[in-house]
């Protein structure tokens, strides 16, 4: 080796060293950063929240024209709060690790900006799409989000901005380019930093959440910028243990020693280990879930395969259905997302088709045959993944149809009380569709009860913002014109508001009691007093 070769060699280990020595001191700097901004942000957010509280209970004493500012302007504070603690600790949420696409996570990011394509071109180049990174979906989704924000906002009126993804090695290589006004030089080293911005608005916070969730997440970011030209982030994730093969991509089924049978029924059954170990190897996140579940079990995603397995080689059609169905309903019941069962089913069907490539492997057989064989399979197991979408879409209609009949029923519960006398609690939020929903079923129930007097106690109810009190008024006159009298009880201070700034009528028409007990002490007096009467 020449002295020349050896001077170069030795200038491109230096020239990496710094950078790791630059590399690290950045990862030291903010993790300091981070321990005493996480001090600093428990110790403001406790008064901050204290401080709230007791000001919610002066606004329900006092009223205060300039209310909505202040709790505006201290929920602001909180927040910043919360968001420089979420920053500076990441591994305090408990999310789970899985694997992921960063292609899918940045198609539906996207897709939350679509109000800017009349301004900027979102140019996409997707060179691996398959090869999957493990780590906290929420917290990349987050960084990837707030990456794209940045870079929208740094084009001022039109451009570019180019995503491009793609696999080097054993990592994932992610990166955004805008062309907008760019990041200067003595600010691309702090980037990262809490409350370091350019924008005259920002926070600083966008950038810092991006660090904190790569570094929590093992991976590294590079930036590069041209002042005026635009800036590129690129993102630099090791590819999960299950996508770390030489080739890329899918992990495929293979390597797997099989042993061998006369008949097809009994290769499968003599390989049922294999099987299982190779269904769990492709659907592990499936698995995973299902270990936290109560409805679920490992031995039941297992002995579903099974069953599955041995109708597909029978060619039973009805049964497959059937059995389709059943899984469906159970499925919908339990905790389960139906994305975890058609990833088990797509390792279901990638382990069935190399167990029948293993079996036929080396037989005679003619094109027609194999075709056959093919076209069987997977009819049958299309059929079983159809009907099973089938019956759990159903199911979970079914059940949120009761569940809103349910709450349309609760939502109007006149209880009968003595001789024609009922009460309407209401209890909960009140808002328009509460109103308009008592409007169309509350005449119905006064009629079908024979009602001629109906109290309607509010002393559980919480009046919403901007509510229409012209729909308070007409139930009240429907209530008048079947012959029956509405009187208002536990009406609240904010009610009262409400109904002197609307309508004056309104107010001397309306028959109200303080509580609904010293209405129904009356009524009962009343009833008394006639009975006497009338004697």
């Amino acid at each position: 080796m020449t002295r020349a070769m050896l001077r170069e060699r030795e200038r491109v280990l230096l020239d990496r060293l710094d950078e790791n020595i630059q590399h690290s001191e950045v990862i030291s700097r903010l993790a300091s950063v981070g321990e005493i901004a996480a001090g600093v942000a428990h110790e403001i957010r406790n008064p901050l929240t204290s401080v709230r509280g007791l000001l919610q209970l002066l606004r329900e004493r006092h009223d205060y024209e300039h209310w909505d500012i202040v709790f505006s302007e201290i929920d602001q504070a909180i927040t910043a709060v919360q968001n420089l603690l979420s920053v500076s600790k990441p591994t305090l949420e408990s999310e789970p690790i899985s694997d992921l696409s960063l292609c899918v996570e940045v198609e539906n990011i996207l897709s939350l900006f679509q109000q800017n394509t009349y301004r900027i071109e979102f140019r996409k180049h997707w060179n691996d799409k398959v090869t999957k990174i493990r780590g906290k979906r929420n917290q990349i989704k987050q960084a990837l989000f707030n990456l794209v924000k940045n870079a929208c906002e740094a084009i001022e009126t039109t451009g570019t901005i180019t995503i491009e993804h793609y696999r080097k090695d054993d990592h994932v290589v992610l990166t955004i380019t805008d062309d907008g006004v760019g990041i200067p030089p003595d600010i691309i080293g702090r980037l990262g930093t809490p409350f370091l911005t350019t924008k005259p608005d920002g926070t600083g916070m966008g950038l810092a959440q991006v660090y904190s969730a790569l570094r929590e997440n093992q991976a590294t970011i590079e930036v590069s910028s041209v002042q005026g030209e635009g800036t590129t982030f690129k993102l630099t994730f090791p590819v999960s243990p299950l996508y770390s093969e030489s080739h890329g991509g899918v992990p495929k089924v293979s390597g797997v020693k099989l042993d061998l049978a006369d008949n097809i029924r009994d290769f499968f059954r003599i390989n049922q280990k294999r099987f299982n170990e190779l269904l769990e190897q492709h659907a592990r996140t499936t698995f995973q879930i299902v270990s936290e579940s109560k409805f679920v079990t490992r031995e039941d995603l297992l002995n579903h395969a099974y069953q599955i397995t041995e109708l597909v080689l029978d060619g039973l059609t009805q049964n497959i259905v059937e059995f389709a169905q059943e899984r469906g309903v159970a499925w919908a019941k339990s905790d389960i997302p139906i994305i975890s069962k058609l990833e088990w089913f797509y390792a279901l069907r990638k382990v069935v088709w190399y167990f029948l490539e293993q079996f036929y492997s080396g037989k005679d057989l003619d094109a027609t045959r194999v075709f056959e064989i093919a076209g069987n399979a997977s009819e049958a197991l299309d059929t079983f993944i159809v009907h099973f979408n089938v019956s759990f879409t159903k199911y979970r209609e079914d059940v949120l149809h009761a569940q809103q009949a349910i709450i349309e029923e609760l939502s109007v519960p006149v209880i009968p009380l003595f001789d024609g006398i009922g009460v309407l609690p209401i209890v909960g939020t009140l808002d328009n569709r509460r109103l308009e929903t008592i409007d169309s079923r509350l005449l119905e129930e006064i009629e079908k009860q024979n009602m001629r007097k109906l109290f309607i106690d509010m002393s559980a109810a919480v009046i919403t913002d901007n509510i229409d009190m012209n729909l308070l008024d007409r139930i009240l006159m429907g209530v008048t014109l079947l012959g029956a009298e509405a009187v208002l009880t536990g009406v609240s201070a904010r009610l009262a508001r409400y109904l002197l700034n609307s309508d004056k009528d309104l107010v001397k028409r309306i028959p109200v009691e303080s509580t609904l007990r010293k209405a129904l002490q009356r009524a009962i007096e009343e009833g008394v007093k006639a009975g006497v009467q009338a004697l």
